[in-house]
């Protein structure tokens, strides 16, 4: 394991969107926008006591452990996370099910942007569909005051101020989709991993 123990902060939120293309089409005529290109990722959540703990299989990037910490409010909201580089994905993942049993997981093509220090996911996520999230990078640069405010911006700039925030993860929106609802460990149906 690597990348770093030391907790990193977001300002995020998330919003449930019917036209992706219309967003996208907004974030492009922002001059400083970066494009980050296309991801395929999937994220198996593993048992955890205090937050989340998800394992990220994305493109041929490697694999990451992720564990966050947010509040399920819907609004603007601070995560703090931890990541954890694993040289090899799929063995943990054995060793880890062998243990605890098969684990839910979440499928998504996200659609990764920058706006200065926030992050922009344009997601389709299987089993859902189309969500956009920000995450507002909080570091030396960039209070968390500061974060908000530039969130809040960006929100009205892509027409997404007067949607209703989602408060819970995807993982969780799944499990109340197929009816397992408070679940951690329910398996999701998923086709072979790639």
């Amino acid at each position: 394991m690597g990348s770093g123990a030391r907790p990193k902060r977001n300002i995020e939120i998330k919003v449930r969107a019917d036209d992706l293309q219309r967003v996208e089409t907004l974030l492009r005529n922002i001059e400083s926008v970066r494009d980050g290109g296309l991801l395929e990722q999937r994220d198996v959540f593993l048992p955890c006591s205090t937050g989340r703990l998800k394992l990220r299989f994305q493109n041929d990037q490697g694999t990451q452990l992720i564990l966050y910490n947010r509040s399920d409010e819907a609004r603007l909201r601070a995560s703090e996370y931890q990541l954890f580089d694993i040289e090899n994905g799929e063995a943990f993942l054995a060793v880890a099910e062998s243990a605890w049993g098969p684990q839910p997981e979440v499928r998504k093509t996200r659609h990764l942007y920058w706006v200065d220090n926030i992050r922009v996911h344009l997601d389709e996520v299987a089993g859902l569909g189309s969500f956009v999230e920000l995450e507002a990078v909080v570091d030396d640069e960039h209070s968390e005051a500061a974060c908000h405010e530039a969130a809040q911006h960006l929100l009205r700039a892509l027409g997404l101020d007067a949607s209703r925030p989602e408060s819970r993860a995807y993982v969780d929106l799944l499990e109340r989709r197929i009816g397992t609802q408070g679940s951690r460990t329910a398996h999701f149906p998923t086709k072979a991993p790639p």
